[in-house]
């Protein structure tokens, strides 16, 4: 079982790795939805308040963070003991960090109404995101660029809300950097956005080991892209590997509630994920997730030793302990995990 291994390794003690995220970030303040003097619990809560004839609703500020998808993948690897770079869009004081960071221009804002399940996220876009291209990345970090473009792990994320990423990605690939991993979380998908995706990556596929890293709905997305998501399980294992092919990618993990799947070049992979009480909120747990399997695949560590990692990390932060260290992290699983 890999989550005893997983353990054991932790308090072995972690070899850090060089990690970079790029290219979003986001002010996330945290709200209960409140009608009237009750709080609405759930989204059906909400919609048949709406449906009732309800205009006009409270909100209980519970608290801000620094957010988005690239932010959250460097502070767990940090967290870890990583040697991270954070390239994002960071003007603001939230975003102080003990890692080495570069700000590309203004954060989105983002309003996230908690529920006991499925939070809805209320979002300003940035526009310096939306106009964002590779040569903001270049001005960041100034020249020589490849030092970033070859750290050991590069988590590049949020494809839905930076249009630039696409022609960045040829850009990456242009360079033909001596790249690690680099794991692609894209964050909700159209099926249009999935077909873009998917027509860039292999842009990528010479200069890194290249990974997507998805929930079920962006799984579907990317499956229906390739033609092989006709009522099937997002992790049918024909639709992944499908999806993989197109991307010229060296694995597809799907983190889902129940488990964790990966189609690799070396065939299947499936790790339980931890059982666990949901504390204040999921949102952030599948960006925790890709960062742990990105910096566990380039420490050397198996598919399923790396995909455990993962789950470990979201589920850390889904019981409400923060952003998982290696102590905090195998005492989590120690505790959590299926029995040897």
């Amino acid at each position: 079982m890999p989550y005893a291994d997983l353990v054991t390794r932790l308090r072995a003690g972690l070899e850090p790795v060089t990690v970079g995220a790029f290219p979003d970030g986001s002010v996330d303040d945290y709200y209960r939805l409140r009608d009237g003097e009750s709080t609405l619990a759930s989204r059906a809560a909400f919609a048949a308040a709406v449906s009732e004839g309800r205009d006009s609703f409270g909100l209980d500020h519970v608290t801000t963070d620094a957010g988005g998808q690239a932010v959250n993948a460097a502070r767990q690897a940090a967290a870890l003991g990583d040697d991270v770079t954070l390239v994002g869009h960071l003007d603001h004081p939230v975003f102080d960090f003990d890692f080495e960071t570069a700000s590309m221009g203004s954060p989105a804002r983002v309003r996230v109404c908690l529920f006991d399940a499925d939070d809805v996220m209320f979002v300003e876009e940035s526009a310096d995101l939306a106009a964002w291209t590779f040569a903001d990345l270049r001005a960041a970090l100034g020249e020589p660029i490849d030092a970033f473009l070859e750290r050991d792990a590069l988590c590049c994320t949020n494809w839905a809300s930076t249009p630039g990423l696409g022609a960045a990605m040829r850009d990456v690939g242009a360079r033909d950097p001596d790249g690690g991993v680099c794991c692609v979380d894209p964050g909700p998908l159209t099926t249009a956005g999935a077909r873009d995706l998917l027509a860039a990556l292999p842009a990528l596929g010479d200069a890194y080991d290249l990974v997507l890293s998805v929930n079920d709905a962006e799984a579907a997305r990317l499956a229906e892209a390739v033609g092989d998501g006709a009522g099937g399980e997002p992790t049918d294992p024909a639709a992944l590997d499908a999806v993989r092919t197109a991307a010229g990618a060296a694995g597809v993990v799907v983190h889902g509630v129940e488990d964790a799947v990966a189609a690799t070049t070396g065939g299947r992979v499936s790790v339980p994920t931890l059982d666990v009480s949901r504390a204040l909120t999921e949102t952030g747990a599948g960006d925790r997730f890709s960062a742990g399997l990105a910096r566990s695949l380039a420490a050397g560590w198996d598919w399923p030793l790396a995909v455990a990692a993962g789950n470990a990390c979201a589920s850390h932060y889904v019981s409400g302990q923060g952003t998982a260290t290696p102590a905090s992290l195998a005492a989590h699983v120690s505790t959590h995990g299926p029995p040897a």
